[in-house]
């Protein structure tokens, strides 16, 4: 792995962050205005439309963290080819955007289940609305010829109906979880290899320190052994 490579890689994952972090942002605007206009009884029409637009934009912010996430596995695959010589600045780095990239999920799912919850209430509040204004008015049929069998079963209906919109945020909130088991893994193993390049640290200091008090050694006997010739040759051609 170049340098070239892993800087290339980077600068992609900050310019997907940086739209991220905008969008969710705006994502969020948009779930308070939702939220207003949910309990402020706008306009149908307005209200359609930013649920619209809020659908959309869940879509786009989804394809972007799958995106960023490909990203960092892929910046975590050149590290494991680098192995033991990757420095502890790319690991550094590579947890940093781990932990972004789990904000970034984070935010934006508990977000969504926020529209998701004000939705359903708006939905059970307007049918109530509704049942009330009708029994009111005496315009709707639907009550003129039911018994109250039907009443009953009309209201079993109903509750089984909020009774799987509960399940499916508790599966939300399951999926969730384990992404979060998953993350946390993952984590631990980029943390065990930093550690394994810090233990390894020591060692290759020791080994060079070695290398130098040899070398040092040699040229001792090397200057030793010198001058006792020297002194030997002298002793021959005066003595």
């Amino acid at each position: 792995m170049t340098s070239t490579e892993w800087d290339t890689l980077r600068r992609n994952v900050r310019n997907t962050e940086n739209e991220l972090d905008q969008r969710i942002s705006s994502y969020s605007k948009l779930a308070s205005q939702l939220s207003t206009g949910y309990y402020s009884a706008q306009a149908s029409s307005a209200l359609k439309s930013s649920t619209d637009d809020a659908r959309a934009m869940e879509s786009e912010i989804s394809e972007m963290l799958e995106s960023l996430g490909k990203l960092v596995d892929e910046m975590t695959s050149l590290l494991d080819r680098r192995g033991t010589s990757s420095s502890s600045a790319m690991n550094h780095s590579l947890v940093r955007h781990r932990e972004i990239l789990q904000d970034y999920n984070r935010d934006f799912k508990r977000t969504r289940a926020q529209i998701v919850e004000n939705q359903q209430r708006q939905n059970l509040l307007g049918s109530v609305r509704e049942e009330i204004n009708n029994f009111k008015s005496g315009q709707s049929s639907s009550y003129s010829g039911m018994s109250d069998a039907d009443m009953l079963l009309g209201e079993r209906g109903r509750i089984d109906e909020s009774h799987r919109m509960t399940d499916e945020v508790l599966e939300q909130a399951y999926a969730t979880r384990r992404e979060f088991a998953q993350q946390r893994s993952a984590i631990s193993s980029v943390n065990a290899r930093m550690s394994g390049v810090l233990t390894q640290v020591p060692g290759i200091n020791s080994l060079l320190s070695m290398i130098n008090s040899r070398r040092r050694r040699d040229s001792l006997i090397l200057s030793t052994v010198a001058g006792v010739c020297a002194l030997i040759l002298l002793w021959y051609v005066f003595g």
